[in-house]
């Protein structure tokens, strides 16, 4: 494992008090490290940083998706991006949201909740833009079991 991934899983970690993640996906791109996390909105609302920033009650079936970003060449944590998340759903339904500007552990992050409501393939498509720099964009793929 790089450097890289495991300061991300364990910010990962802190974020989640170590409980288990529905789907974590890490890829580079652009110079960015970009860490994908998705777990339930009920256990992910447990954490400093993030119990705040979302509903106190979630919408049933809410996802709780967690973006961080990493500079490539030096591991330093990057806060000044505007990251957003398209996700289709098994039925070609399509929700898009900027993600919030949270923390944990003092790192931050971005993080946002989405209702994945069928069981099935959920397509991630994610923008991420930096001050001054070209938007950078990739995608994830998310197996849901209801």
């Amino acid at each position: 494992m790089s450097r890289t991934w495991l300061i991300a899983a364990a910010a990962l970690g802190m974020a989640f008090g170590w409980t288990p993640v529905a789907a974590q996906q890490s890829k580079t791109v652009g110079g960015l490290i970009i860490n994908f996390g998705l777990m339930p909105a009920e256990i992910a609302l447990r954490a400093d940083g993030h119990r705040d920033a979302h509903p106190l009650h979630p919408p049933g079936g809410s996802q709780h998706f967690l973006i961080t970003l990493d500079d490539e060449k030096s591991g330093a944590r990057i806060g000044d991006a505007e990251v957003a998340v398209e996700v289709t759903d098994p039925h070609g339904r399509v929700d898009k949201k900027a993600l919030l500007h949270t923390q944990s552990g003092g790192f931050p992050d971005y993080s946002e909740l989405f209702v994945f409501g069928w069981s099935g393939e959920y397509s991630i498509r994610v923008t991420i833009t930096r001050p001054a720099a070209k938007p950078i964009e990739t995608r994830f793929k998310v197996n849901h079991t209801i």
